[in-house]
């Protein structure tokens, strides 16, 4: 009896429960502006750390002093930027806003961690904001957020904005992040079992803590050599028996992560190994997996077309790519990504398959780097 692993039809079968997945995510997405007002209006400390930020950090800001929140701080982190940096912090003058500059780092610290635990202890707030220098608010951001925390009881609450992609290489590598947490976290699941911590993410450029929870779990100093700490604290904060909720903030926040494509393929090459915990035989099998949902069909169509064979098999596929275009574009529809992305998304998989395996060969070898600073050797593991 010959035994079949995959198939046209199994393969239909995973993505429909992807399709599933997408479309009950974007109804349990709320907005973030879809609380009523809170009648309690905490402190809240808006944190960012900033290293060689020259370009951005006077949007962000300005974005953020404009906020029609009455109870809040800026307090920001010079991370020995070697840029513009400082002088552009130093030229502001603005009482709501403080400077701070960074310690050097030590040898078992992640940069960013480092620099978001001494924020953390120069904050006066009841509610912590962790943010990135390339991220912009609308003026009723953080109001929205402390509405939202208070409706929902949380102890963190994280959001997917609005990511801006101006040229083709943007477009072709940051929405597949955002794609894959749409798709395949299942929030339903995430909401039901509190404690099912593989089911959680966060998103770095906005996470509002409350801050006794933060200091319960200890913080950034808990996942103090992770490198994606924003998805490490989301489990961290799901193990510990806190409540954690992911919203749509895409008509609030907006941020350009990178400006061309090699900044982009750099940028997530020190991710996505990361996000496998560093398990080479996972990793390959997920990118492998990615490329075979993606292509098979693909193929399979086109074969069918040039030998006129229009059997089952040529439905399955033609459903599947249907299917995943649908996926696509209510991803765009959501997040403000171009609505023609659904034709690029074979070429998206594509490049973040490059990426994944780049990551895993760069991070074996310790060629690892971010704005100037080698990741430190990781422990891998083949399972």
């Amino acid at each position: 009896m010959k035994i079949v692993l995959v198939d046209a039809l199994r393969i239909m079968v995973f993505i429909i429960v992807q399709m599933l997945i997408a479309i009950s995510n974007a109804l349990l997405m709320k907005r973030l502006s879809s609380f009523p007002k809170a009648k309690q209006r905490p402190k809240v400390s808006v944190l960012i750390p900033v290293r060689n930020e020259e370009k951005s950090i006077t949007n962000c800001l300005n974005s953020l002093l404009m906020q029609n929140y009455d109870n809040y701080e800026i307090i920001v982190l010079n991370d020995n930027s070697s840029d513009n940096t400082d002088k552009i912090l130093n030229s502001i003058n603005d009482d709501k806003i403080k400077l701070i500059e960074g310690k050097p780092l030590p040898d078992d610290w992640i940069g960013k961690s480092w620099a978001c635990f001494q924020l953390s202890k120069n904050a006066q707030g009841e509610l912590l904001l962790f943010t990135d220098a390339d991220t912009i608010y609308q003026p009723n951001t953080i109001s929205c957020a402390v509405n939202a925390l208070i409706a929902t009881k949380a102890d963190l609450i994280t959001a997917v904005h609005c990511n801006q992609v101006k040229t083709f290489g943007e477009k072709i590598t940051v929405p597949f992040p955002v794609y894959a947490i749409f798709t395949i976290l299942p929030l339903t699941v995430a909401y039901l079992f509190p404690k099912s911590s593989p089911f959680s993410t966060a998103n770095g450029k906005f996470m509002l803590f409350d801050k006794d929870f933060y200091e319960k779990i200890d913080g950034h100093r808990a996942v103090k050599q992770e490198i994606v700490e924003d998805i490490a604290l989301a489990k961290l904060v799901k193990s510990r028996g806190g409540k954690w909720r992911i919203f749509d903030a895409s008509t609030l926040i907006v941020s350009r992560m990178y400006e061309n494509f090699a900044d982009a393929i750099n940028g997530f090459t020190k991710n996505y190994f990361a996000i496998f915990n560093y398990r080479i035989l996972l990793s390959i099998f997920v990118w492998s997996w990615m490329g075979l949902i993606t292509f098979y069909p693909i193929v399979g169509v086109f074969s069918a077309l040039i030998r006129h064979n229009f059997n089952l098999n040529f439905i399955y596929n033609l459903v599947s790519i249907i299917i995943t275009c649908f996926m696509w574009f209510l991803l765009s529809l959501k997040f403000c990504f171009p609505l023609y992305l659904f034709l690029l998304y074979p070429l998206i998989i594509s490049v973040a398959i490059y990426i994944g395996i780049r990551s895993i060969i760069l991070t074996l070898s310790n060629k690892i780097s971010w704005k100037g600073r080698r990741i430190k050797q990781v422990k891998w593991h083949w399972l």
